[in-house]
């Protein structure tokens, strides 16, 4: 009998068993250490505590309002339709949680969301410099594997998938899960269809104004306990066929 659970981002984000055994050592000094190489976003601010406190709608409702809003200025648009991002910003949380359409945004939860998208096209802008030419991409695929469901991640620009998470904490293990499952199933694809796999990860929080940036090959070794990739596609594999009993955790609030 299979796991009810398929979406890659619930089992890296909510069930303990898999990453327990593939990267032991993703422990909260591990993190620590990779948060310290976070930076800024150039020419940006974060937002202000205070400000956040005086909006008047759910916070993971607030900030993919402020992703959405960020879309429409990236297509060309010169105003924000806020009635279309709030539809999109509800078609996704629904996705993963209970929500509900707010009846309005308030001209602060407006300001908060303008001052996060701009802050995320920012960050976007100062990616795509370092990465030449290459376009971003909304949604890019992420492969499935075995039972596990194919996926979309955030955005990507080349071959660096980036997760956007706009909490008031820097990032945390979750986080670096998430983006480690989309890189584990991207490289199972790699050697079954000779796909690309991920070479980068990026974790922007526009919100408080930082952005890590790492590559895969210098993570895994750190947090899988020296085992070679294969060996991580290998066990996992093996994990996912023999239905290893799992252990549900919480959700953590933001969107991506």
């Amino acid at each position: 009998m299979r796991l009810p659970i398929r979406d890659p981002r619930t089992i890296a984000r909510d069930i303990s068993g898999v990453f327990d055994a593939l990267f032991p050592q993703l422990a909260q000094g591990v993190v620590a250490s990779f948060n310290r190489g976070a930076i800024p976003i150039d020419g940006c601010e974060p937002v202000s505590q205070e400000l956040v406190e005086a909006t008047s709608v759910q916070r993971a409702m607030l900030f993919e309002t402020a992703v959405a809003a960020a879309e429409q200025l990236i297509e060309g648009g010169s105003a924000v339709d806020w009635d279309l991002c709030l539809g999109t910003a509800v078609a996704r949380q629904k996705a993963h949680f209970d929500a509900k359409l707010p009846q309005s945004l308030t001209s602060v939860d407006k300001e908060v969301s303008l001052h996060v998208a701009r802050n995320l096209i920012a960050a976007f802008r100062q990616l795509r410099a370092s990465s030449g030419t290459e376009a971003l991409v909304r949604g890019p695929r992420i492969p499935g594997f075995q039972w596990v469901a194919s996926s979309v991640g955030d955005f990507s620009i080349g071959r660096a998938l980036i997760e956007v998470k706009c909490t008031n904490k820097h990032f945390i293990s979750s986080d670096y899960r998430q983006i480690l499952m989309y890189w584990l199933l991207s490289y199972c694809a790699a050697l079954e269809t000779g796909a690309t796999e991920w070479a980068d990860g990026v974790l922007v929080n526009p919100r408080l104004n930082r952005v890590v940036r790492f590559s895969f090959n210098g993570l895994i070794p750190i947090v899988g306990a020296g085992k070679s990739k294969v060996e991580l596609v290998e066990l996992f594999s093996t994990m996912l066929g023999t239905r290893v009993p799992l252990t549900p955790r919480g959700h953590a609030d933001g969107p991506g």
